[in-house]
């Protein structure tokens, strides 16, 4: 009877000391502040600029005829691809081909005329110079005559005016090879007898370039495309804007006959406001999608920002924008030169980053702080913001993968404090 006694004591000192613990447990409980907490594990930060644009080839080009006439042949049609240098069209005029030939014709004769000019050249030439020498001969005579008949004069073997005459043709036989010598170097600056080789060459070199112009207006018949590319419209027939340009069609100088886009990816035009543009640098990952292919994503970057800022064409908005140009890394065989693109340009793209809410940081005397849970205590931890978006802040130093974070600011939070974790808080039900 005894021993049941004992036991009967020991098992109400058990229970009373169960039930002090439990108090006591219950007490601390009640003094634990509730609070949501977020386990850290990196993730991608991103800000993004949300922008439209328009997808376009990277190079369109627009080819004229340059002469006027009538088509003769069209031998491509709208979708099909090209190649640098094939011929898309040939046009027809009469007019060139009849002017070519006549210019061509007066080039030949021009440098036939450049041929005849040396030969007459050198037949000038032969004449002088054989005048010149024809005049020293007689030079040379009239000296010898005269000398030989002064020295008779001095023997007085003849009379004096024997002496003056034979004077006078030295002196008239000395004028004459002057006058020669004269002549052939005058002939040869001028090109003896003012038709020279010079001239005939200038006469030629003009022909040959209005030749070569008129050539050149005949070789603009064939219209070529300017590099490998893809025809994308074909101007509309002369007064029938239900068809394209057909054999006969007139055309005229400088119309429009064709646009071919360049081979290659596609590129995306977006209109930046010029408030946003600071944050906008060459190599920034886009996200680009759109309407037109929903659920699907497409990766470009930054390539070209323009360097001057340009009036909107919406009319309502005041603003400034600077046209940015997007190239993509891929061109999905759904693209479609002109269709509309929803693009959002990450100006901060950060992968592996720590981040948290926005609620979970405090900033107070230029300092930023988050409150880290460690076996229920809340320990105040200074971080360092790197950047922070709408809804999240990555912060670039101070915390690491696998903490758990108060993820909301809770009104009497300090460092130390007791905390117990509220479960995560359940999604609204629909229409509530």
């Amino acid at each position: 009877m005894k021993r049941v006694r004992n036991l009967l004591i020991l098992v109400a000192a058990v229970a009373i000391v169960v039930g002090i613990a439990v108090f006591a447990s219950r007490g601390h409980r009640s003094d634990a502040i509730g609070v949501r907490t977020i386990r850290i594990s990196p993730t991608t930060f991103e800000v993004k600029l949300p922008e439209s644009g328009t997808i376009l080839r990277p190079v369109v080009a627009t080819v004229p005829t340059l002469i006027a006439g009538n088509v003769a042949q069209m031998n491509v049609k709208v979708g099909d691809a090209v190649s640098a240098g094939q011929t898309l069209a040939t046009i027809e005029n009469p007019t060139l081909s009849y002017t070519a030939s006549g210019s061509q014709a007066d080039y030949n004769s021009a440098v036939a005329n450049v041929s005849a000019a040396r030969v007459q050249e050198r037949n000038a030439g032969v004449g002088y110079r054989a005048q010149v020498a024809t005049t020293r001969s007689q030079l040379e005579d009239a000296r010898r005559i005269y000398l030989a008949d002064k020295s008779l004069f001095d023997n007085k073997a003849i009379p004096r005016n024997q002496l003056d005459e034979d004077k006078a043709k030295l002196d008239q036989a000395q004028v004459a090879y002057d006058q020669a010598q004269e002549q052939e170097q005058l002939g040869a600056v001028s090109g003896f007898n003012g038709n020279s080789v010079q001239y005939a060459q200038a006469a030629a070199r003009k022909s040959q370039i209005a030749s070569a112009q008129d050539q050149q207006q005949l070789a603009f018949e064939r219209i070529a495309a300017p590099f490998d590319g893809t025809i994308q419209t074909i101007a509309m027939g002369s007064g029938d804007a239900t068809r394209t340009l057909q054999s006969g069609d007139p055309v005229t100088q400088g119309q429009a006959l064709f646009t071919i886009a360049r081979q290659g990816g596609f590129i995306v035009k977006a209109q930046v406001d010029e408030q946003d543009i600071i944050d906008v640098r060459i190599g920034q990952r886009v996200n680009v999608g759109g309407q037109d292919f929903p659920g699907r994503t497409i990766v470009g970057h930054v390539a070209r920002i323009a360097p001057v800022a340009a009036k909107s064409a919406d009319a309502s908005n005041t603003a400034k924008q600077v046209e940015t140009t997007i190239s993509l890394d891929g061109s999905p065989s759904f693209l479609r030169d002109g269709m509309s693109a929803d693009v959002d340009i990450l100006t901060t793209y950060v992968p592996h980053a720590i981040v948290v809410p926005n609620d979970a940081v405090t900033t107070a005397g230029g300092r930023s702080s988050v409150f880290v849970v460690d076996k229920g205590v809340a320990h105040k931890r200074v971080v360092k913001i790197g950047k922070a978006s709408d809804t999240q802040t990555w912060i670039s130093l101070g915390l690491r993968p696998g903490e758990s974070v108060v993820s909301t600011k809770v009104p009497g939070l300090t460092d130390g404090a007791r905390v117990r974790v509220l479960p995560a808080a359940s999604a609204a039900p629909a229409g509530a």
